[in-house]
């Protein structure tokens, strides 16, 4: 049955709610099975994960005839959309470049010791410490790239913030699986090169990469030094070498 007939078979709502689902993926590129609801404070079932899973054959067909593919990974609960000719791929800052490295770091890290335990929780100074401990940033880092990187992980759903406000040191964030699809083993092994080559400098003293934006923050204070509260617009992305791709495969 081609994507046509799939479609025609679905009732009215199921219509509405495979597009609104298919604006959901183009905007955010991964989808997860189990989201965070501060509510009850707990992971909860996705209800947009479950359509596609249900649907996934009209939506593999439908993506495919515009040059699409949809990864579903139902062992970690993660579907990626990518294009097959590279194209709709989105740049992002070396911020979060370096910050997402990190992420996949610590999850490893953490999923090795709670094998059990299907999510990952960790204060925003863990991630610091782990950026400082590779050598990619110094011991302030403005809120303005420092909010901007962690605003755009969520809204890729590889972040949740879980507790406290986004510039407090112990915030409390969940990494999602969608950090193993987005910072795939390959680019591990790149960035454990550059790191060894000495290509950021002196791991855990110096400048590090982050040094160069670095401001004070008044004493005593428990928050990350504020430039202001905006995350990151459209325009104000790095045109440098250090800026990285989400994933190998490009995404939408």
């Amino acid at each position: 049955m081609d994507w046509q007939s799939r479609y025609t078979a679905l009732t009215e709502a199921d219509r509405e709610e495979f597009a609104r689902v298919l604006s959901l993926l183009f905007e955010r590129t991964f989808l997860i099975r189990d989201v965070w609801d501060p509510k009850q404070g707990r992971l909860v079932t996705n209800r947009d994960y479950r359509f596609v899973e249900r649907n996934l054959e009209l939506f593999h067909t439908y993506l495919q005839a515009g040059g699409f593919e949809l990864q579903a990974d139902g062992r970690r609960g993660v579907m990626a959309l990518y294009n097959r000719y590279g194209r709709n791929r989105m740049k992002i800052d070396k911020y979060t470049t370096y910050l997402l490295y990190a992420l996949r770091l610590i999850y490893e890290e953490e999923m090795e010791r709670a094998s059990m335990r299907r999510e990952v929780i960790v204060t925003l100074q863990h991630m610091l410490e782990k950026l400082m401990a590779l050598g990619l940033m110094d011991r302030r880092i403005a809120a303005t790239h420092l909010t901007g990187s962690l605003n755009r992980l969520r809204r890729l759903n590889i972040l949740s913030r879980v507790e406290g406000f986004a510039d407090e040191l112990e915030s409390r964030w969940m990494i999602h699986p969608t950090i193993v699809v987005a910072v795939p083993d390959e680019r591990i092994n790149h960035l454990y090169r550059r790191l060894t080559d000495g290509e950021f400098g002196n791991p855990g003293g110096g400048r590090g990469l982050f040094g160069e934006d670095k401001a004070e923050s008044p004493a005593g204070d428990d928050r990350v030094a504020r430039a202001d509260e905006e995350g990151f617009d459209a325009g104000d992305e790095a045109d440098d070498e250090d800026d990285a791709w989400v994933d190998e495969e490009g995404e939408a």
